[in-house]
């Protein structure tokens, strides 16, 4: 019997080793697993490969960016960024830089903001430097949908902005931004710990 009761004991204690050394790997997992999951934001969108123009049609689309009526350049610039053509991000911060309509260069705004990439990223933050204040707290606006680290640093020059109300929403947007990664990893936490939960029913049965 006592050595039952011995076996017993040193059972339940390795057991009990086991349990422990198993949490700990869950604990060191989850935190690997959280950090190399961290949105991420690609380079650019894919070029769509549906449709391709020829090389006149390309350079009579590029011209229309400069056109005189307004919808025209909108419609010539989407369709170019759609395309991903070679010269679009060139196109784009040009019309950032010479446009004198504040509603086009907010429309072009509309349009990055769709994609999430390093790209529209970089030509997002080309608005900031925008001289109507509106122009820039919309780009503002739309940088803090991001939802990644790498959006964080392109709202430096709006944080310095030397209007007050560009530099509360450049702070809204960091804020948004934080909030979103922390929802984030909330939820993939969530995940895992649901997954741990379904290894262990495994394990009882």
């Amino acid at each position: 019997m006592l050595f039952v009761f011995i076996g017993g004991i040193f059972y339940l204690m390795n057991q009990r080793k086991e349990e422990a050394i198993n949490k700990e790997k869950l604990r060191l997992v989850k935190a690997d697993q959280v950090k190399l999951s961290e949105p991420v934001l690609p380079q650019k969108q894919e070029k769509s490969t549906a449709l391709k123009f020829s090389p006149q049609t390309l350079v009579t689309l590029r011209a229309l960016t400069s056109d005189s009526n307004e919808k025209v350049r909108i419609a010539a610039a989407e369709l170019l960024w759609q395309m991903q053509d070679d010269s679009v991000s060139d196109l784009i911060k040009a019309m950032f830089e010479n446009e004198t309509e504040a509603s086009t260069k907010k429309q072009l705004i509309d349009i990055l903001k769709k994609d999430k990439n390093l790209q529209s990223l970089s030509l997002l933050s080309e608005a900031l430097k925008d001289s109507d204040k509106d122009t820039r707290i919309k780009a503002v606006e739309a940088i803090g949908t991001f939802g990644t680290k790498e959006a964080i640093p392109a709202l430096s020059v709006a944080l310095k902005d030397y209007d007050e109300e560009v530099r509360l929403k450049a702070l809204k947007a960091v804020d948004n931004i934080r909030k979103d990664i922390e929802a984030l990893r909330k939820k993939q936490l969530a995940e895992l710990e649901a997954t741990q939960k379904k290894m262990d029913l495994k394990v009882v049965e």
